[in-house]
């Protein structure tokens, strides 16, 4: 089932190859073997502290700890989950089944490359773990029902299931879900000259500033005179200059 919903389109033809199971079937592997290594950390994890409050899939109130956002590794994981669960939401309402399936393998290797280990993990990291399995296993369900169930069941701790415990497709942090920086290209006379990483929070006139203060885009405009700059919010900074 997975394989036939990732190898191409549903509008589109299939053909068929056994490397196409035999990846499906590692993914799955993936998954199973990452929830099991946290599986004793993260089953029945409740956080009751001031700060982001939510809800989990069973439809409890569920704060994450105070040190949630405070761990790098922590900060990003939450990140890729959330960001994971836009892109999922956004794929299943267009109808396109093979892309979310690319999304979930890049979130069970987010978690496979987590740096931390269950035993030292600091409280809002098991947060970030929880979050992130229960939330691969809830958007697994549609691909592979009876292996999601099972995953469900180790992170939930209990045998009730999916649908017995009520459970929901995650909710989507917008904020969580913003990336930390943006490349932003530089033209200078309509041809790219450089690529710049911002904040995606950054405003026009401190893009313009930071742009105009890069070293490279000087090499560029130095003894030049400068007609126009031009800035596209959160895509692009074109320089007109003239001599």
């Amino acid at each position: 089932r997975i394989f036939v919903l990732f190898a191409a389109p549903i509008e589109n033809e299939l053909v068929w190859h056994e490397s196409g199971i035999e990846g499906a079937v590692r993914f799955l592997q993936r998954v199973w073997r990452v929830v099991w290594k946290w599986k004793e950390r993260v089953q029945g994890s409740r956080f009751k502290v001031q700060g982001e409050e939510s809800s989990d899939s069973a439809g409890n109130r569920v704060q994450p700890p105070a040190t949630a956002g405070g761990s790098d590794h922590a900060r990003k994981l939450r990140q890729k989950t959330h960001k994971t669960i836009k892109r999922v939401g956004e794929n299943f309402e267009a109808l396109q089944f093979n892309t979310p399936v690319a999304a979930l393998m890049e979130l069970s290797n987010a978690l496979t490359e987590f740096k931390v280990e269950p035993d030292g993990a600091t409280e809002g990291e098991v947060f970030a773990v929880r979050e992130a399995v229960e939330a691969l296993a809830l958007m697994l369900t549609p691909f592979a029902p009876h292996a999601a169930e099972e995953l469900y069941a180790v992170v939930a701790g209990n045998e009730n299931g999916i649908v017995a415990n009520d459970a929901r497709f995650p909710e989507l942090n917008a904020e969580l879900a913003k990336n930390d920086e943006i490349e932003i290209p530089v033209q200078v006379n309509g041809k790219l000259r450089v690529k710049i990483m911002v904040s995606p929070d950054i405003i026009d006139d401190e893009l313009r500033e930071k742009v105009m203060n890069d070293e490279k885009v000087q090499e560029y405009v130095a003894g030049k005179e400068i007609v126009k700059v031009i800035v596209v919010p959160r895509r692009l900074v074109s320089i007109v200059i003239k001599g």
